[in-house]
């Protein structure tokens, strides 16, 4: 086929062919939309199908020029796009179409093509990132092991004498401005904890120090503004927590034979978690300086595509059901931004950098894995026998390769942050 094909870049994602295809080479595709059109009009006097040639032409040419546009410029578009080596990212806009029985066909194809990201020439502290080196304190490790005393509480049935932290099982009944139960709302069964919303503050105040069969009055500020309710409690229970000693401390952490050794293995792992905390922060800071320095500019047919299945995504969570469109877009469309810099820029460096990971890497990872969790071994081995968790594997140790890469031409900014700071500033 003689197609003739002009290729002309509009911008760094967008481009514009010009398409011609004389009219001999036409011919057989016009043929066949004569033939698809004789199948589809009806003619008195004749089948479908079976209409003369000199009636169809005569009478029904611009029906079967249309169907001929429609149904094959999409054809000599693909194979331009073939001729051209360009791999679209959207739906072409045709354009300026013309054609007419026994003339050339030409017209205009307008698309997005993934664009082609050019890296600046990477150098040793060519941007600047902050990692903070998270210190930790004596009250997380007490409020990690009180936590773990409570979760190992028997519960104890009270008879007298409510306190903080007793779980209250009660008939809660709404009553109106004088003080009478609300008509149409019956009481209803409730567990109310002293210590937890909505039994803080005043509400906590007057539940302490309460009997089994005590009625006593409480108001919860709600959306309708405050509500008072008639509290009859039915029962008390309390946790009561094992004492901390050196057989709990076994218990927990079989490895440690004393409550010091525990509290130094719980400080450990609380530290590690900030570790790694701290790490991912480093790595998106790294990320965003690189995004900055190249600026990617994203097609707005892949922003607007990866946008729209954010929002599916979310409309089709519990959470998102009754969201609107729009406050989904606008709450995602600057990580739905970020997101698309960061794959153009990760694309452009495993390219030019010629990153790859070799079979050899990940089958070693997963040795390593098995070593350390030895008594898991069946279950890691059947994991990675499916090919996209190996895969996956895979592109993770890639990343960690182009972090590596990001890292080397990173100046890093250490600031040490005690971790109570964070958690005043969590509690203002």
């Amino acid at each position: 086929m003689n197609l003739k094909v002009k290729s002309k870049k509009v911008n760094d994602f967008t481009y514009e062919l010009s398409i011609s295809v004389p009219w001999k080479d036409l011919k057989e595709d016009f043929e066949s939309a004569k033939k698809k059109t004789s199948k589809e009009i009806k003619v008195s006097g004749f089948r479908k199908g079976k209409i003369p040639d000199n009636i169809l032409m005569s009478q029904y040419l611009p029906n079967i020029e249309y169907t001929f546009v429609q149904d094959f410029c999409e054809k000599y578009y693909i194979l331009s796009l073939q001729k051209e080596k360009l791999n679209p990212i959207n739906q072409a806009s045709l354009k300026d179409i013309d054609f007419s029985y026994e003339k050339d066909l030409s017209f205009k194809a307008e698309f997005e093509i993934e664009p082609h990201l050019s890296l600046p020439k990477f150098k040793r502290n060519m941007v600047s990132a902050e990692k903070m080196n998270f210190i930790s304190n004596d009250k997380e490790v007490e409020d990690t092991i009180n936590n773990m005393l409570m979760s190992q509480s028997e519960i104890k049935k009270i008879e007298e004498g409510s306190e903080d932290g007793d779980f209250l099982m009660v008939d809660l009944q709404e009553l109106d401005a004088s003080g009478l139960p609300i008509i149409g709302k019956k009481a209803e069964k409730k567990f109310l904890a002293i210590g937890q919303e909505p039994i803080v503050g005043l509400n906590k105040d007057i539940l302490l120090n309460k009997n089994v069969g005590d009625e006593v009055q409480i108001t919860i500020d709600s959306e309708n503004g405050n509500q008072t309710f008639k509290v009859l409690i039915h029962s008390i229970e309390r946790r009561i927590p094992p004492e901390l000693n050196d057989d709990f401390a076994k218990k927990m952490a079989p490895d440690c034979s004393s409550v010091e050794e525990f509290k130094d293995k719980i400080k450990e792992s609380i530290q590690k978690e900030y570790e790694r905390k701290s790490q991912e922060m480093f790595n998106s800071a790294v990320i965003d300086q690189f995004i900055k320095i190249v600026n990617p500019v994203l097609p707005s047919s892949m922003f607007d595509s990866y946008l729209a299945n954010i929002v599916n995504e979310v409309k089709s969570s519990p959470q998102g059901a009754n969201l609107e469109e729009s406050q989904i877009e606008e709450q995602y469309k600057i990580f739905a931004e970020n997101n698309l810099k960061w794959f153009l820029l990760r694309k452009a460096i495993i390219r030019d950098f010629k990153l790859e990971i070799e079979q050899e890497k990940v089958d070693a990872f997963i040795s390593d894995a098995i070593d350390k969790n030895k008594e898991q071994k069946s279950e890691i081995e059947r994991f990675y026998k499916k090919e996209s968790n190996r895969n996956k594997l895979s592109d993770d140790l890639l990343d960690e390769k182009i972090l590596d890469l990001l890292k080397e031409n990173t100046k890093i900014i250490e600031k040490d942050v005690e971790t109570s700071e964070l958690q005043n500033q969590q509690n203002q």
